[in-house]
């Protein structure tokens, strides 16, 4: 997607891309990398500089090479994380499989440092996920995939892509994973994908490799995260249990819509905000899919990426559900309150998807 010249090795290429018919413009950062550079390091000696192409903006930026930027564009984090887990977090391979919620998470680990990754997503930007993910009008349409990885590059242009533009799938899981004869796997997988049966499949097979899996789930205007430590424990059951024995389940069962709406809402549970609870009795009436702010996928994207990096560092975070709440932290008991017409109590809410299963199984 993009080039990285060296302007020693290849000044001819960077001299045709510099003349005026090739109409790119030129970003240059040098002196000012050079004076920060300098104010974090007086000792620092010459750096070298690289010219990196960036075909879908026409535009040019020379930047320092790669350790210099690393070290530059770290800077601000020293203190908060020590150099030992700055490292560590770089180093680190970051599996993010859907690209609505995991396009927030990406870009936030990332910003923090984080380097490599292997992304799996095959939607398209359309206008309804204008409402929470980082998108333009002008990327209407563009691979969901492609819009990450430019966002990424865009922040670090020495980051490690790998991508899977159809999408998570079993016959790709190997590659995704990194489980294949040789292969790296991945030190913490971040699955964010809206697909059930590819939920289930990707964390059977993690749990075998050995890989954690983290995921967040958006709750109104907060966030629900889960974290699953295959790491630790190989015979850890997926989803915590909620989701009940689904080692006989076939792709077959997961087919039915009953099955997969009985599985989600256990999943899923009850501990949601009054709203979600009526949008979720909506979903296949009035909204085609589960409903989504902005501000939950921001907040998810965060959480999602705090608890991969407080995996890939080694802290000590167990498995278990979180939640990340906007709204208890500052409306307090009123959070909870069901006087709106587009709220549901906790038992009204069990009883309506009840219904609606129902109704389903007798269709």
């Amino acid at each position: 997607m993009i080039e990285i010249l060296d302007p020693m090795i290849h000044a001819e290429r960077l001299a045709y891309l510099l003349r005026p018919a090739a109409r790119y413009g030129l970003v240059d950062a040098w002196t000012s990398a050079s004076d920060e550079l300098a104010a974090i390091d007086p000792t620092a000696g010459p750096i070298a500089s690289r010219y990196v192409v960036y075909p879908w903006r026409k535009t040019i930026v020379r930047l320092p090479e790669a350790d210099t930027f690393w070290r530059l564009r770290t800077a601000r984090n020293r203190y908060l994380l020590d150099e030992a887990e700055q490292r560590r977090w770089s180093a680190a391979l970051v599996g993010v499989a859907g690209l609505s919620v995991g396009a927030s998470a990406l870009s936030v680990c990332s910003l923090t440092g984080a380097r490599r990754f292997r992304l799996a997503e095959h939607d398209r930007l359309s206008i309804t996920n204008l409402n929470r993910l980082s998108a333009s009008v002008c990327d209407l349409g563009l691979p969901k995939l492609t819009i990450a990885q430019r966002r990424v590059l865009e922040t670090d242009p020495y980051s490690e892509l790998f991508a899977l533009p159809d999408g998570y799938t079993p016959a790709a899981a190997a590659d995704f994973l990194g489980t294949g004869p040789g292969d790296e796997p991945l030190t913490v997988l971040v699955e964010e994908m809206d697909d059930l049966p590819a939920k289930i499949d990707i964390r059977r097979r993690a749990r075998a490799a050995g890989i954690p899996v983290v995921m967040a789930t958006d709750n109104g205007d907060n966030a629900i995260v889960d974290v699953e430590r295959f790491d630790l424990d190989r015979d850890y059951p997926i989803f915590h249990g909620l989701a009940g024995d689904l080692a006989g389940a076939t792709g077959d069962d997961l087919a039915d819509p009953r099955t997969r709406a009985r599985i989600a809402q256990r999943i899923v549970g009850a501990d949601l905000t009054p709203r979600t609870r009526f949008s979720l009795t909506e979903v296949g009436r009035s909204l085609t899919s589960w409903p989504q702010l902005g501000t939950a996928a921001t907040v998810a994207g965060a959480a999602a990426a705090y608890a991969a990096r407080m995996v890939a560092t080694g802290h000590g975070l167990p498995s278990g559900r979180y939640r990340v709440d906007l709204d208890r932290a500052m409306l307090g008991p009123a959070a909870d309150a069901t006087d709106g017409w587009n709220e549901l109590g906790e038992g009204d809410f069990l009883a309506a998807m009840s219904a609606n299963s129902e109704g389903r199984q007798e269709k």
